[in-house]
């Protein structure tokens, strides 16, 4: 039986599951240049901060936006970081398996340690927020804004790193099936 062949047979559906990964790419593309603008009014408070702090009239509100800002900019672009591999990953030994070795590694790590890790993510996270919610929780601090948004930033980006994680699978399953345009 040659090898694509045995390939149609084994994952008939392929096509299909790389079309899902290439959408899920795209769209974690997409949201991490998005968000990665919020470096700017990031950028602009910290500057309006430090000038009015050197002119002694501080404010109370900025310390917490620019928190609540960098929060949601570091937890939004997660996915986009996993898309483009940049979290912390240790190729010493990686680099030197086949593609379709470091698959088979990378498909053992997503289901062990990435895919629990995450579903326990997405469900503390949601209760967190619900909670945040349901309560309408308050900043303990003097300006006191509403925290309630910036908690719904957790299970969005649970949610956002879940379908990465599938779309990684999903390229990982193409290249041990000898799919053309995966892993390249």
């Amino acid at each position: 039986m040659d090898a694509p062949a045995f390939n149609r047979k084994r994952f008939p559906d392929m096509k299909a599951l790389l079309a899902v990964s290439r959408w899920i790419d795209t769209f974690s593309k997409w949201t991490g240049v998005i968000f990665s603008y919020l470096l700017v009014p990031l950028v602009l408070l910290v500057v309006y901060e430090v000038i009015t702090r050197q002119l002694q009239r501080p404010t109370i509100w900025t310390f917490e936006t620019v928190s609540f800002l960098y929060g949601a900019h570091f937890m939004l672009v997660a996915a986009y970081g996993l898309l483009m591999k940049s979290h912390v990953s240790i190729d010493l030994v990686s680099s030197r398996f086949s593609a379709k070795t470091n698959a088979v590694l990378s498909l053992v790590c997503y289901v062990c340690m990435f895919f629990p890790f995450i579903i326990v993510f997405t469900y503390y996270g949601i209760d967190y927020a619900y909670y945040s919610w349901l309560y309408l929780e308050k900043s303990w601090s003097a300006w006191g804004p509403p925290l309630y948004y910036i908690k719904t930033v957790i299970p969005i980006t649970a949610i956002m790193l879940l379908l990465q994680g599938v779309s990684e699978v999903i390229k990982n399953i193409g290249i041990l099936a000898g799919a053309k345009g995966v892993g390249e």
